[in-house]
């Protein structure tokens, strides 16, 4: 039953301001709403035969977008579906932050669109969509980012060592606690490079330092975050 849909003409008299959170119906909805987005769009973000493709940080980095991006959709239907005529202002502002906006990487702007929304049912007096979304937005960041996803560039390696100091480096990467999700090797320019995903409290500064503890000859010049293939 749509409990939203069947309440709208009557939100402003009964939803809108904070006592919209006296209704456990429309409260239990919304929740329902924004936990099948978040299940839907993991199945499609995580799909397998991706998955298996990526090589590169922003390819491992782009499933946190993708369900980001399903949680600002559903919040902006919720909005529309009660206010219709907010489908213009919401359309307004996704130009503005797309062409105006300087805001990093794809995944910051799903944040930055999501508390653009949250501002707006704030606006609306819709308190109920405002926190829960909220609540929902932090849970589901703090799940995303429990394990870091980073790109390791270990470069200036003697050609006939490199096999030997590529393992060394990912056993010590596995013996961090990390898990290496691809690994790239360059012969001629003497380059490996790891996608790893570690662990929170596993820090770059870290690595580096066990990074210098490995025999002299293994060691290369240490570079983070390359996107381009070796």
């Amino acid at each position: 039953m749509d409990v939203l849909g069947e309440r709208a003409p009557q939100i402003k008299d009964h939803l809108v301001g904070w006592d919209g959170f006296g209704d456990v119906a429309f409260i239990g909805q919304m929740a329902m709403v924004l936990l099948i987005a978040v299940a839907l769009s993991f199945v499609i973000a995580y799909h397998p035969s991706v998955r298996r493709k990526a090589t590169t940080l922003e390819e491992f980095e782009q499933p946190k977008t993708f369900i980001m991006y399903s949680i600002v959709g559903a919040v902006i239907a919720l909005i529309v579906k009660v206010q219709p005529s907010m489908a213009l202002v919401v359309f307004g502002i996704g130009g503005l932050l797309r062409f105006r906006t300087n805001v990093g990487q794809a995944k910051d702007t799903g944040r930055v669109i999501l508390v653009t929304v949250i501002g707006l049912c704030c606006g609306l007096e819709l308190y109920v969509v405002a926190v829960l979304s909220t609540v929902c937005g932090w849970l589901l960041i703090f799940a995303l980012e429990i394990r870091t996803v980073g790109r390791l560039l270990i470069q200036g390696l003697d050609r006939e060592i490199i096999a030997k100091a590529a393992a060394s480096h990912a056993e010590l990467l596995r013996g961090c606690g990390c898990t290496i999700l691809s690994e790239e090797r360059n012969l001629e320019k003497g380059i490996v490079a790891f996608v790893y995903r570690a662990p929170r409290e596993i820090t770059r500064a870290l690595l580096e330092e066990r990074f210098a503890a490995l025999p002299h000859e293994e060691q290369g010049a240490v570079g983070w975050d390359g996107n381009k293939r070796v």
